[in-house]
């Protein structure tokens, strides 16, 4: 959520910037309107207060004729002021669902664009793969060596699920294993959060579009959504609270697996693992102090880089538009492994700094080194999804139909080099 003190102090650098979020300037016009007309009646309370404070004061020195004309008095004020209670908690309640339904500041540094075909490329690492043959997709290696079957999955599931199994399946844990023990050795502390969560948990993350534009899977008997990422029970879990200034940066894991309706891609990627109902995902969260949460940001994209270079992946980074953000997110980096079947790069990994949104809608604050309580800077970025494992299956391939594993993972694999058909 956006601080209601920034809409204030800055009003038309905000309208500017979320008009690049396809945000109508009027939005922000009608929250600063109710704005406005809460602190009048605000100012109108604290006023009715101190009066009924000073003459809680002096009553005592009144005469009786005094006195009882000052109580029929009290009795319009108090009157007057149950009547403003109401009407400042109606405001606040407006006001809230108004800025609720804002997206994030977006920030400076961010490509401006309309949708993802307006994103930047920044840096592109490692040669392309090339071949002596002809590559064949991913899907064609995994059912030839029996790893990956979506056809089975189609009978017990229906469109958009998939079975890992065999070396398929060891693959993804040697990936998982392995990536697991580098965020423990950068300090991150590992989760395995629940995958269902309330309405509220849910659209305090900032996803608000999971809950009513149909992406979530939701169990109407009990009030729950399924999560489609680690980050929505793990960035509450400290709501409420307020952190020793101590433990910040606080830098977290969570294993989970994901659920999504993939509602708006209609069309796109129906063969195959690459976009699913149900993955298991590795996702990093860290809660930052303001001043360093841009470190934090350069540390979480370098995390990823480490891990897909030590992979040996070719990919590219791209810097995500204002109109192809998130909705909490003030900015992204996707990272992209390529795909020689496809001839181009496909999002493997992103990383988000969503400012103090999250947190404010969390009410999750810390001590600075001053003692005052601040809202934290939240981040998220993958470790590991499926589809890097896709990218192995396609950069891996070798002329005899095997994959070779990539050394780094083959500690996790019983040391073996290959992967070939069962026999």
């Amino acid at each position: 959520m956006i601080d209601i003190a920034y809409l204030r102090a800055n009003l038309k650098e905000a309208m500017e910037k979320l008009q690049l979020r396809n945000v109508d300037k009027t939005v922000v016009a009608d929250i600063i309107s109710i704005d406005k007309e809460y602190r009048k009646v605000l100012q109108s309370l604290e006023e009715l207060q101190s009066k009924k404070n000073t003459f809680n004061k002096t009553i005592k020195n009144l005469t009786p004729k005094e006195k009882s004309t000052k109580l029929k008095e009290i009795a319009k004020w108090s009157a007057k002021e149950k009547m403003e209670d109401k009407k400042l908690e109606q405001l606040a309640n407006k006001r809230k669902l108004l800025l609720y339904g804002l997206p994030n500041i977006p920030a400076d540094h961010v490509p401006v664009g309309k949708s993802d075909r307006d994103n930047v490329v920044i840096k592109t690492v490692g040669k392309k793969t090339s071949f002596a043959f002809q590559p064949l997709d991913y899907m064609t290696l995994a059912q030839r060596l029996d790893i990956i079957d979506t056809v089975r999955a189609a009978k017990v599931s229906g469109t958009r699920f998939g079975y890992l199994k065999g070396d398929g399946a060891l693959l993804w844990f040697a990936l998982l294993h392995y990536a697991i023990e580098q965020l423990t050795n950068e300090g991150f502390t590992l989760f395995i959060p629940p995958v269902l969560v309330k309405r509220q948990t849910m659209e305090n993350t900032g996803y608000d579009s999971y809950t009513a534009g149909g992406e979530a899977y939701y169990l109407p008997d009990d009030d729950l959504f399924l999560v489609g990422t680690g980050e929505h029970a793990l960035v509450p879990y400290h709501s409420g609270e307020i952190l020793p200034a101590e433990s910040i940066p606080l830098s977290y894991a969570a294993y989970s697996t994901c659920f999504r309706r993939e509602a708006g891609s209609y069309g796109k990627d129906t063969k195959g693992i690459l976009r699913v109902h149900q993955f298991d995902k590795l996702e990093m969260v860290v809660l930052s102090a303001p001043d360093s949460s841009w470190d934090q940001f350069e540390r979480l994209v370098s995390i990823q880089e480490r891990l897909v270079k030590s992979l040996g992946l070719p990919y590219h980074l791209l810097s995500v538009c204002t109109g192809d953000l998130p909705k909490p997110s003030a900015k992204v980096i996707d990272l992209e492994c390529w795909l020689p079947s496809e001839q181009t790069y496909r999002e493997t990994h992103s990383a988000s700094n969503c400012t103090d949104y999250q947190a404010r809608r969390n009410n999750i604050k810390f001590r600075n080194k001053e003692n005052a309580t601040v809202f934290p800077y939240i981040l998220n970025a993958t470790a590991m999804t499926p589809r890097t494992l896709i990218s192995i299956l396609e950069n891996y391939q070798q002329k005899d139909g095997t994959i070779a594993v990539p050394e780094v993972l083959r500690p996790y694999m019983g040391s073996k080099k290959s992967i070939s058909k069962p026999t």
